[in-house]
């Protein structure tokens, strides 16, 4: 009776045993971390901290809000410095045998100009140029010639227009080859320049000379002339604010600025006129650097790619 008595002990301490391995403990969980976002002021909003013309990139929804834009000049302003060497080519109508010849003159200039371009493709530029218009009359004499060169005032208005040349519409900048066009204003003042007489002889034969006489006044025109004008210009950017240009540039002359009348007599013959004229007709080429100090742009979406 006692090993009987002390089986319902021995079974209620297994029962008691086995429920205390099912029994979870929950010692082991812990209470999961929150985390909260705060939104604090952004620092860029600090006007002290505010930076003029930067853009920010801002993440919204896992990507850049601007780092599928991209920025692109529409308008610009400048003001611009040119120097070069152009080069005058004067009209002859009578040599007299050789005795009066004409050569082509060049000489330096410089201007400066303000610019305006659009959208990176059109460009118009004006201001004020020094560029004097050249007359060269050489007479021939024994042992040297003789050489008179002359030129007018120089003041010259001009406006151009330009064309970029190539992929225009992918251009960030103004940078690339640009085809010119454009004429200019030359006021003269009208004034007498130059006023001679030539005596002298020459040798017809073996035992003759003839007595000549050259009369040559030259003048530059009482009225307003131009200039026409076509070339190629090729611009760099070479810093955010500069532009270097290169250009070439072919003119013709609208009228006159310079005229130079001759008189030729032999012995007491009668006089043979002629002339020589000077309109700016020529070549022209140098550099030209350029002060951006306005700009305008706008933002250009590109194409989304999602991963």
């Amino acid at each position: 009776m006692k090993y009987i008595s002390l089986l319902p002990f021995f079974f209620g301490l297994s029962l008691s045993a086995l429920a205390q391995e099912v029994a979870p403990d929950t010692n082991y969980y812990k209470t999961p971390v929150m985390r909260r976002q705060v939104l604090t002021a952004d620092p860029e909003d600090n006007p002290a901290h505010r930076q003029p013309n930067v853009m920010r990139y801002v993440r919204k929804q896992g990507g850049d809000y601007l780092s599928n834009r991209q920025l692109r000049e529409t308008q610009l302003w400048y003001v611009a410095a040119e120097g070069g060497f152009r080069s005058d080519i004067s009209n002859l109508t009578e040599s007299f045998n050789g005795l009066v010849s004409s050569t082509t003159l060049t000489k330096s200039f410089w201007s400066i100009l303000l610019g305006y371009t659009y959208h990176t493709v059109w460009s118009v530029e004006t201001g004020y140029t020094h560029s004097p218009v050249q007359l060269n009359i050489t007479l021939a004499n024994s042992p040297q010639p003789f050489v008179f060169n002359y030129q007018n005032v120089g003041n010259g208005i001009p406006i151009r227009i330009k064309r970029r040349l190539g992929s225009a519409k992918q251009a960030a900048n103004s940078s690339g080859l640009w085809l010119t066009a454009g004429a200019w204003l030359i006021p003269n003042v009208g004034q007498q320049l130059d006023d001679l007489v030539f005596t002298g002889y020459s040798t017809r034969g073996r035992n003759r000379l003839d007595s000549i006489r050259l009369d040559m006044t030259t003048t530059s025109s009482s009225q307003i002339t131009g200039l026409a004008e076509a070339g190629f210009d090729y611009t760099t950017r070479i810093s955010s604010f500069l532009e270097l240009g290169l250009y070439l540039r072919k003119y013709w002359g609208l009228g006159n600025a310079l005229r130079s009348d001759l008189t030729y007599k032999v012995n007491s013959g009668a006089g043979q006129p002629a002339s020589v004229t000077s309109n700016g007709t020529g070549w022209g080429f140098g550099l030209a650097l350029r002060y951006i100090y306005g700009r305008q742009h706008e933002v250009k979406k590109t194409a989304l790619l999602v991963p």
